[in-house]
């Protein structure tokens, strides 16, 4: 081959070589695009858990990750069925996602299940109890790959007796409806006791195990047998909120102080604790973390930044309640009755 010849080939492989290079960095034309988009699989146990999966993907959006670019999610609702919670985990792990999200303790109890000796990062959205249910070691030394956010809410049952007092100085007898199976029930009714001892109240503490149960003992509760009702972290309770437990309390005008905005949002009068939607955000931080590299057994479980003192000014008007003088330097929002 003569020299003019030479060149003509050698010119004609670098333009193939350049327009090879091309490809691959010509934008859409990314052939590891695919891999760079994390799949992240939520679990909820109930439409209830909403408001904080809601904050966690806003969070993240926030943090930088676009839905369908660099992030996508694969939500799955088992609702309130427990059942189904361990076939809508497997299926997300069947998937190979890269993060799973637990919305709150009964989806993290599942997971711990089927995923404790597998390489698959776990972050809580929202949960109480973490030790006493068995979830964790200890904040800092979970014994698996689980981060997340500890509500404690079942540790602040005692703190929701003393705003109740506050709230309603003339009230002796309180109610609390909870699962013996539930850790964080039995401890919630076990800080609620603590707590009205030292103030001269009873607790009036009645073990239900089914949703016909709770219906058996709202439906045949008499007028002054008790002078308010408390909840405790409990998701089957708070899931016959709407249909059983708020049209007996408004029969019977009984003054319900709860751990969740939203159940005060239903029609509860009061309640204390965090937003489900500000833990979510909170956990999304974490899930930036474990995103770029960090275990989450190296991630300790936070706590909530700040509580929340909620009263429904339309039940309270409704209840004929006026506020004390105490209540109202307490009170950190207003809110009326969403339908």
């Amino acid at each position: 081959m003569n020299i003019q010849g030479c060149v003509k080939e050698f010119f004609a492989a670098g333009l193939l070589f350049l327009f090879s290079s091309l490809i691959f960095i010509l934008p859409g034309c990314d052939s590891r695009k695919s891999a760079d988009v994390k799949t992240v699989g939520i679990v909820l146990f109930g439409d209830s858990r909403q408001p904080q999966v809601d904050g966690f993907k806003d969070e993240l959006g926030k943090l930088g990750y676009k839905s369908g670019e660099s992030i996508q999610y694969i939500i799955r609702n088992a609702t309130n069925k427990r059942p189904e919670l361990k076939k809508l985990v497997q299926e997300l792990l069947d998937q190979d996602v890269d993060l799973l999200v637990a919305a709150g303790g009964l989806e993290a109890d599942t997971m711990k299940k089927l995923v404790v000796d597998k390489n698959v990062p776990v972050v809580v959205l929202y949960i109480n109890a973490i030790i006493e249910r068995g979830l964790v070691k200890s904040r800092r030394d979970p014994g698996w790959n689980v981060t997340g956010v500890d509500n404690l809410n079942a540790e602040l049952s005692g703190k929701r007796v003393e705003v109740m007092q506050e709230l309603l100085p003339d009230i002796k007898r309180i109610l609390i409806l909870y699962y013996k199976k539930i850790a964080p029930s039995r401890i919630g009714v076990k800080r609620a006791q603590k707590m009205a001892e030292k103030k001269g109240l009873v607790i009036d503490a009645r073990a239900v195990s089914s949703r016909d149960e709770i219906l058996h003992v709202m439906e045949n509760l008499k007028p002054g047998e008790v002078d308010a009702m408390l909840t405790v972290p409990t998701a089957p309770i708070d899931n016959a909120m709407k249909e059983i437990i708020l049209p007996n309390v408004k029969r019977l005008k009984l003054p319900l102080m709860t751990h969740s905005r939203p159940l005060a949002e239903k029609g509860a009068l009061a309640s204390y604790g965090a937003h489900f939607y500000d833990m979510g955000a909170q956990a999304a931080r974490l899930a930036d973390k474990i995103i770029k590299g960090v275990a989450p057994a190296r991630i300790p479980f936070e706590t909530p930044k700040k509580f929340i003192y909620t009263i429904n000014k339309g039940v309270m008007e409704e209840q004929g309640i006026e506020l004390t003088e105490i209540t109202r330097h307490q009170v950190n929002e207003y809110i009326t009755t969403t339908k």
